[in-house]
C-alpha cells in the first residue's frame, strides 16, 4: 500500500513538472508574426526591420510562463537566412525570448515554411515566409534595385500572382508593405550568409 502510495505520488509529482514545461500552443504567442500569419526576414545590415524582430512567449495550459524553454525556429530552402542570425534561444522567467530573423527569399502559401518549436512541441507553423530581399527568383540577401522593381510591380498590381511582398498575407500589397520595405531599401540592407 504504501509503495503504491508512493509510485502514484511520483507519477503525480512528474506529471505536474511535465505540464508546466510543456507550452500549449495556443496560449503561446510569437509577436509580430502571428499578427502578419507569417514569417518577415529581413537582411540585417544597417538597420533591423521592426517586422522581423520576433518576441516569442511560452505559456503551458495553465497560461503560466515556461522558463528555461528551448525555442528552436526552422526554415525551408525557399529562405537563405544572415550568417549572424540566430534561430535558436532559452526563454526568460517571463518564458520569452526575442529571436532577430535576418534573411532573404519567399515561402508564398508552402505548409511548414516557418516553423517554431518550444521544448520539442510545435507553437507555430507558418505557411509564410517573406522578405523585401526578394526579386521574383530569389532572395540574395541585398535589399536593391531587382527587389525595389518586384515590390514595385506588386505594389501596382501588374505582378499578376505574386504575393511574395504581401508581408502580412492579406491579399494585397500595400501601405503596410510599403512601410515595412521602404526602410530596407534605403538602407541598402544587405548582410552575408
Amino acid at each position: 500500500m504504501k509503495h503504491a502510495l508512493l509510485v502514484a505520488l511520483g507519477c503525480l509529482l512528474s506529471c505536474s513538472i511535465a505540464a508546466a514545461t510543456s507550452p500549449d500552443p495556443p496560449v503561446c504567442s510569437v509577436e509580430p508574426s502571428d499578427a502578419l500569419n507569417g514569417l518577415y526576414l529581413a537582411p540585417s545590415g544597417s538597420f533591423s526591420s521592426p517586422a522581423s524582430i520576433n518576441l516569442i512567449t511560452v505559456r503551458n495550459s495553465s497560461n503560466d510562463p515556461v522558463a528555461n524553454a528551448s525555442v528552436v525556429v526552422t526554415l525551408t530552402p525557399a529562405n537563405t537566412v544572415c550568417g549572424s542570425t540566430v534561430l535558436v534561444g532559452t526563454t526568460d522567467t517571463a518564458g520569452q525570448v526575442t529571436l532577430t530573423l535576418g534573411g532573404g527569399g519567399c515561402a508564398n502559401d508552402v505548409p511548414l515554411s516557418g516553423v517554431i518549436k518550444a521544448n520539442g512541441v510545435t507553437i507555430r507553423a507558418y505557411d509564410n515566409v517573406k522578405s523585401p530581399d526578394f526579386d521574383g527568383a530569389r532572395g540574395d540577401l541585398t535589399v536593391n534595385m531587382a527587389d525595389l522593381i518586384t515590390f514595385a510591380a506588386e505594389f501596382l498590381g501588374n505582378a499578376g500572382t505574386g504575393a511574395c511582398h504581401d508581408y502580412n498575407n492579406d491579399g494585397t500589397t500595400g501601405l503596410q508593405e510599403l512601410v515595412l520595405f521602404g526602410p530596407t531599401f534605403t538602407w541598402a540592407n544587405s548582410c552575408t550568409p
